[in-house]
């Protein structure tokens, strides 16, 4: 926008008395961006900065994000589910319950597009994850039980299930 104001003396003749102080609303509102108008409950007029609330609030960290997922979550499941082509469905089936976890409930379409993307998970659903992952391989637990673990989680949480 441009920081020019609107002349009213040349268009007063153009606007309506409702025009202009619509026109001197917006106005004011160039002065105050990123900041709103509510009124409490005393009835009082107070000015929040959203922006500033914003920068109080925790914040993802790419970088960490990264390590949990791969050198947490994924090294964890790699170096513990079974391996080779012959368990291929069964990582397969644990991994679609972990996803849905990770992702929120995300689950894969008919096309097999779950639509989200588990190495941007919130930091606190790749941390469940890894404490699920932790907690199964202390125990040496079979995969069936990992299942069941994330499984019960996604309940607890009613995100359902990957058909």
């Amino acid at each position: 926008m441009s920081d020019k104001k609107i002349d009213k003396n040349k268009i007063e003749r153009k606007l309506s008395k409702e025009d202009l102080e619509r026109l001197d609303i917006l106005q004011k509102s160039e002065e105050i961006k990123g900041e709103q108008l509510s009124i409490n409950l005393d009835s009082e007029i107070i000015i929040e900065n959203y922006a500033e609330q914003l920068l109080g609030q925790s914040i993802d960290d790419p970088v960490q994000k990264f390590q949990l997922y791969y050198h947490g979550l994924s090294k964890l499941l790699k170096d513990n589910l079974p391996k080779g082509k012959e368990s291929e469905d069964i990582r397969r089936i644990v991994y679609d319950e972990k996803n849905i976890l990770i992702n929120r409930g995300a689950k894969k379409d008919e096309k097999g597009i779950r639509g989200s993307d588990g190495r941007m998970a919130y930091l606190q659903d790749l941390e469940e994850a890894i404490k699920i992952v932790a907690e199964w391989t202390s125990r040496k637990g079979t995969s069936a039980e990992l299942f069941i673990s994330f499984w019960d989680k996604n309940e607890e949480l009613g995100y359902g299930h990957q058909d």
